[in-house]
């Protein structure tokens, strides 16, 4: 007999919520992992959020 359950999850404002998270995520430098630089200004980034956005970063990154 298969016990397996099987649930279906909806979260409304995903977008928001995850957008949010990463942004508090990066404003309190937790988990930072590069530093960007150009011109004499850094940021302080996540490369896998670099890596999933852009190809030319996931290549540079790997």
């Amino acid at each position: 007999m298969d016990d397996t359950q099987h649930f279906c999850l909806r979260w409304n404002n995903y977008q928001s919520s995850i957008t949010s998270a990463f942004e508090n995520l990066r404003d309190d430098e937790a988990f930072v992992d590069v530093t960007l630089a150009c011109e004499g200004r850094s940021i302080k980034a996540h490369r896998v959020v670099l890596s999933a956005c852009s190809p030319y970063f996931r290549e540079l990154l790997k």
